[in-house]
């Protein structure tokens, strides 16, 4: 294998061409897989001085309320056993500043229990107020078991959670808040066919390198390790990575970089990794969905059309038009594609399938200015339609979860 140092300055850019090594790792595995157990002092391994704070129902407060946000934005979206719908994002109160860069940020989760129809805002996580720490990146996700997680991350690179057994009621109890790992898994977890549950994970070694981590868990998310993983060069900004089991058992690793979207493909578990290369699936820099629906078949949400290049058509056309696809072989070959939403300004979709079928998809809009998070929702024939049917029935299913900087 070649020095790291070599491996760094040939691979600075990624080129359809180009791929990157991925890192040695052990076949073998620890007979007892080692991770944060739960009941550790999450305190210190966070190095921050205390636990993140709850605050429940946010808008009757005056510190959290949404009229005093100034950005909205990067959404995510579950779907409790019975139906009940979660939401969650981050917000801002950093005047001029665009969410990355809002220095008083907090999550925010929310939740309908009529299908979306409407919302309320049930918990802001901030780690202290107006101090230097923020949270961000929140990802809801209800496991096999039936328990929702709540998932987030804090200045510092640790991703927090808390669960809780009533993903059925508006006020859940929730556990204690825990550090699961070092790094970004915003992401779903896929839950693989042994039954272990395997996330993603986007961490800064150094300056100059970044690794993709595959986390797994066997025994229902008490204990986490590291399976393998794969060394990337930061200067492409690999964010955002997530996971697919095939049906011919492989992982595939899809992530978000400048260049697009980047994939590699492991056969071993999650154990070994080949070089990151260039996708096929054109896209901007931005974050994507994909994940496979009950029929065994593939959704992919992103921007523009299947074949289209936003890197080549300026930055206004970056974030638009997010388009729904559907795949039945595996991601060689896509649906024509289902228009969700064809502003500009639309970013970061996530998405479930409920248990009758029923397809949740939320994003945001315009983080600065309208401060929209928005779903709605289709089912699987919509994807494949030829008329325009489909895509007045999605726009007529479109539903405002959440505005900053109003107190509706």
């Amino acid at each position: 294998m070649r020095s790291l140092a070599a491996l760094l300055l040939s691979t600075v850019l990624l080129a359809p061409t180009a791929t990157l090594r991925a890192v040695d790792t052990p076949k073998t595995e620890p007979a007892q897989p080692k991770g944060v157990e739960p009941d550790k002092d999450a305190a210190n391994i966070s190095g921050q001085a205390a636990l993140p704070k709850f605050i429940p129902d946010p808008s009757s407060t005056a510190d959290y309320n949404r009229a005093k946000r100034t950005c909205t934005g990067v959404p995510s979206i579950a779907v409790s056993r019975g139906g009940r719908l979660w939401a969650m994002w981050y917000s801002g109160t950093t005047p001029g500043e665009i969410i990355e860069r809002c220095a008083n940020a907090y999550a925010v989760l929310s939740t309908s229990g009529d299908g979306g129809k409407s919302w309320k805002e049930v918990l802001a996580i901030d780690p202290d107020g107006p101090g230097p720490h923020k949270a961000f990146d929140p990802q809801p996700w209800v496991d096999p078991d039936g328990r929702l997680w709540v998932i987030w991350h804090q200045t510092g690179g640790k991703a927090w959670a808390v669960t809780t057994d009533d993903a059925e009621k508006e006020k859940p109890v929730w556990t204690r808040p825990r550090v699961i790992t070092t790094g970004i898994m915003m992401n779903k977890p896929v839950v693989l066919s042994n039954g272990s549950w395997l996330f993603a994970v986007n961490r800064r070694k150094t300056g100059t390198v970044s690794q993709l981590e595959a986390l797994l868990t066997r025994d229902h998310g008490r204990t986490f390790f590291t399976k393998g993983r794969l060394e990337v060069s930061y200067n492409l900004q690999p964010y955002e990575p997530m996971f697919i089991e095939r049906k011919d058992g492989a992982l595939w690793l899809l992530t978000r970089t400048l260049q697009g979207i980047g994939e590699s493909l492991s056969i071993d578990g999650g154990a070994t990794w080949e070089p990151l290369k260039v996708s096929a699936i054109r896209h901007t820099a931005s974050r994507f969905y994909i994940g496979r629906l009950k029929s065994g078949n593939l959704l992919l949400v992103k921007h523009l059309g299947i074949d289209e290049d936003p890197l080549s058509e300026g930055k206004a056309r970056q974030r638009r038009e997010l388009t729904a696809f559907l795949s039945k072989d595996e991601g060689r070959t896509w649906s024509a594609g289902l228009v969700i939403d064809d502003r500009n300004g639309v970013s970061y979709p996530d998405a479930q399938q409920a248990a009758d079928g029923t397809v949740y998809l939320c994003w945001d809009f315009m983080r600065s200015r309208h401060q929209e998070i928005l779903m709605t929702t289709f089912v699987e024939k919509d994807l494949l339609a030829t008329n325009d049917e489909a895509a007045g029935r999605v726009k007529s299913n479109r539903r405002l979860i959440s505005k900053g900087g109003t107190s509706e």
